[in-house]
């Protein structure tokens, strides 16, 4: 026979019951906590805790249960225990509102424990009981089901990387030192960017060392060297293509541009590709299986690289000029927008230009768009995002919105603390988490835990 339900000694947990495919049953405990690790509805109005869950395609289901002096005692059972699981959370009272959300997980490969930072909407929470390994700024961070890596960006050689459990808010406990051990022999990455290849692959490009593929899956073989195309560096653009690979485009040799790109395919394969024009410096984003290519050249041309053709074809309805450190929105489909950067003589850039119906290169057009009035150097863009977080003596957060064919860029939420060149991850339910950067030229070695409005309803 099943055992009894559990309820969990403090007043702020979720117990969610699951049965593992026999007759025991098993308590998964989900702790709601603020940034300090403490109860998050003390000291508020709040009343009611709704929790709405999803397992795999099963219907999504419903909860809510009563706050009552600060504390609550709640228990979901899961209906599957084994598949892809999503869930919200939502605690609310006359004059509160707080939301939370984790990543997607299995709850029979959870360690039976899942934190969920809350969080006011359109706000960010600063988490203060667990800090990186070492300050980063200008490095790269990805999300692989309910696990991040963080790599590069930091003076500390030991801590070149942290394999992190974003279930479990970053515990320093859940640090993978292996990987840690196989980067240190590759000496100081430097500033390193990254891209997802799939679900567990992450391609990494550091500025200081040769580029290599970072497996979540693969226990016993996670760095696996690449060879990308001469050129290959601080200089390319670098891309995730969803259900395709990753690609590292341009680059530089002796300060001459380059026109050679690297795809790297989910199997590890690699396909060399050409772009039109060499280019060093440019800016870049995936739209379908394509990728648009934008300026590191001193016309600040286009063009798109077409998923099943070796050379881009250029973008006609384009000449930009000289857009230095420019970052490149796109809407995954056909729509992207470039912002920022700088021109040739160093003055920052507020114009942006508009690229629209590029799910064809026949149809594929650029155009002025409307100025970014709050232009800056050093933001961050996540994977599958149109935030653009932080940047260069800046808190802010803005989102970039395509609406019946006109875009605008519009206040999302502000940091707690100015972020220069941080790097963030993006959940499935549109929460999402930003870590490190600089603060006066100082590197961080913190997170914040970000919600917009409204979570994405299941």
């Amino acid at each position: 026979m099943p055992v009894p339900l559990l309820l969990l000694g403090l007043s702020y947990f979720v117990g969610i019951l699951g049965c593992d495919e026999s007759t025991t049953q098993t308590v998964v405990s989900i702790r709601i906590v603020d940034g300090d690790n403490g109860n998050p509805v003390e000291g508020t109005d709040a009343d009611t805790l709704s929790i709405a869950i999803q397992e795999g395609e099963l219907e999504p289901r419903s909860f809510t249960f009563p706050i009552v002096n600060e504390s609550f005692d709640a228990a979901i059972e899961f209906q599957s225990f084994v598949s892809p699981t999503l869930l919200r959370a939502l605690l609310t009272g006359a004059s509160t509102t707080l939301l939370s959300a984790p990543p997607v997980f299995v709850p029979n490969n959870s360690d039976n424990f899942v934190r969920l930072v809350a969080a006011a909407p359109s706000s960010c929470e600063s988490i203060s009981f667990n800090l990186m390994e070492a300050p980063r700024a200008r490095f790269g961070m990805a999300l692989s089901g309910s696990f991040a890596l963080l790599v590069g960006g930091t003076s500390v050689a030991e801590t070149e990387s942290e394999f992190l459990d974003v279930l479990q808010w970053f515990s320093n406990t859940n640090t993978l030192n292996r990987a840690n051990v196989e980067l240190e022999m590759r000496g100081s990455l430097g500033d390193t960017r990254v891209a997802s290849i799939d679900e567990t692959q992450i391609l990494v490009l550091p500025s200081d060392t040769p580029a290599f593929v970072f497996d979540m899956a693969d226990q016993e073989d996670r760095i696996k060297d690449v060879r990308l195309h001469i050129g290959a560096g601080v200089r390319s653009a670098i891309v995730s293509v969803p259900a395709v690979g990753a690609m590292v485009i341009g680059g530089a040799v002796d300060g001459v541009a380059q026109s050679a790109v690297t795809l790297v395919g989910r199997d590890g394969g690699l396909t060399a590709l050409q772009l039109s024009t060499p280019r060093s410096g440019p800016a870049a984003t995936a739209l379908g299986a394509d990728v648009l290519v934008v300026g590191g050249n001193e016309a600040g041309d286009a063009e798109l690289l077409v998923g099943g053709q070796s050379t881009g074809e250029p973008v006609t309805s384009l000449s930009d000029g000289v857009r230095e450190g420019g970052a490149l929105v796109g809407d995954g489909s056909s729509r992207a927008l470039l912002v920022g950067g700088v021109d040739e003589i160093g003055a920052l850039r507020q114009d942006t230009v508009e690229f629209d119906a590029c799910s064809d290169i026949d149809t594929c057009d650029a155009s002025p768009g409307r100025a970014w009035t709050t232009a800056r150097l050093d933001v961050a863009l996540a994977e599958n995002s149109t935030l653009l977080i932080g940047g260069t003596d800046s808190a802010l957060i803005e989102e970039v919105r395509w609406s019946q064919g006109i875009v605008a860029i519009v206040p999302f939420a502000e940091l707690n603390v100015a972020r220069a060149a941080p790097s963030a991850v993006v959940l499935e339910s549109g929460a999402f988490i930003v870590g490190g950067g600089s603060d006066g030229g100082v590197r961080l070695d913190d997170f914040e835990f970000c919600v917009p409005a409204a979570l994405e309803p299941l």
